[in-house]
């Protein structure tokens, strides 16, 4: 009954993953900016990344499924499967393309020097909290 319960409600529960997953990542920036740089892929940080790309991932079905409300069965499962590949996608696209034209020139005359390697991080943070959010006040439960 409770799994039941789960994939009738996944719009919610996928929201909160996604916000989970962007609230990992911010804990993992700061864990970075305590330590001025010092740990960035190891101990804490490093776990920090790997729950935020597992509930980002798995928060992101969450987006496939609701993208595919009243569509055919197997449209819907495409875009649960497929909605990882575009969080990756994404991530991607902040790290080669919007960090370093938008966010990189802003950073460059500082004193921070992981600043521009973490620049993808804190957009991903910003867009996935916006998603998760948005998911989140989209949310209408499911009558049993």
């Amino acid at each position: 009954m409770q799994v039941k319960a789960l994939f009738s409600n996944w719009t919610r529960v996928a929201a909160l993953l996604l916000i989970g997953g962007a609230l990992a990542w911010t804990i993992k920036l700061g864990v970075i900016i305590s330590t001025d740089g010092r740990i960035i892929d190891t101990g804490a940080a490093a776990f920090l990344m790997k729950v935020g790309i597992i509930l980002l991932a798995i928060g992101s079905t969450g987006v496939g499924y609701r993208l595919s409300i009243h569509r055919p069965v197997w449209v819907r499962v495409l875009a649960i499967i497929l909605s990882p590949v575009v969080v990756f996608g994404l991530f991607l696209l902040f790290a080669r393309i919007v960090a370093p034209f938008l966010v990189e020139p802003l950073l460059k005359n500082s004193n921070i020097w992981y600043a521009q390697q973490e620049a993808p991080i804190g957009l991903a943070v910003l867009f996935f909290s916006i998603v998760g959010f948005l998911l989140l006040r989209s949310y209408k439960p499911v009558p049993s």
